[in-house]
Parts: C-alpha cells; structure tokens; sequence
C-alpha cells in the first residue's frame, strides 16, 4: 500500500487554554456554592418566618381569650353579683368621677373632674394650712399637739 503524501497541521485553528478552562471551572463552581449556601438561607429563613407565624397566631387567639374572659368578668351584672356575694356596697363612678389618663400617666387636658379634683386639693391644703397657724397659736411653744 502506498502512502498518500499528507500535509501535517502541527497548528490547529482550534487550542485548549488550560489556564482558561481551569478558570471557568473554578467560576462555575464557586457559583454553585454561592447558590447551595444562599438556597440554604432561604431555607432556613423561611422556617423561621413559619415559626414566627406560628407562634403569633398562637398568641393572637391567646390573647382573644384573654380579653373576652376580661369582658365577661366586666360585665355590670357580674360585678354586681360579685359585691352582692362578697357583701360590698359599691357602686360604678359618675361622668365626673372618671379621670382619663394619658400614655404619659397625666389626666387628658380638659376634664371636669382633673379641675374639682385640683380644686379640692387647693381647698384642703388650705384649710390644713390654717389649721397648722392656728394649733401654733394654742400651742405655748409654738408645735403642734
């Protein structure tokens, strides 16, 4: 048989860059991590909302119960079974004797029983005043019995 006279392509049009290759591949792979880890968090971040929603709805129905057994126990006709049993007499306050109090602890502005209440207040640090100057009168040494 007889050899045909072939041209030999030492250079081929088409090389493989090693360094490249092993650069793509490290790319690739650290992509797939970044994604497994930030799939993970997700994960678990999820689990944690689903807890918190658990656990809220929990305390939401928690607090339902709370508040109409508080309803139930205010009820006019239970308050007054209750001082009937225990043989209190008392009675629910008057318009003027409620005294509604801001966030801050002080009564809202405006209120006729916060005025009567500072009124009386006035009236009884005075007569107490005049009761002090009066026993110092009495009194031979000047203190009070």
């Amino acid at each position: 048989m007889r050899k045909r006279n072939r041209k030999i392509n030492r250079y081929s049009s088409f090389t493989i860059n090693t360094a490249g290759v092993v650069a793509l591949l490290v790319t690739l792979f650290s992509m797939v991590m970044v994604y497994c880890v930030l799939g993970m968090r997700c994960t678990s971040i999820a689990q944690e909302l689903q807890e918190a929603e658990k656990s809220y709805k929990q305390l939401s129905k928690e607090c339902e119960r709370v508040a109409a057994r508080w309803t139930e126990m205010m009820a006019v006709d239970r308050l007054q079974d209750k001082l009937t049993r225990f043989g209190l007499e008392m009675n629910l306050p008057r318009q003027d004797q409620v005294v509604r109090m801001n966030a801050a602890g002080h009564p809202k502005p405006g209120q006729i029983a916060v005025a009567r209440a500072r009124e009386r207040l006035a009236t009884a640090n005075m007569a107490q005043v005049t009761s002090e100057a009066q026993a110092r009168k009495r009194s031979p040494r000047g203190k009070i019995r």
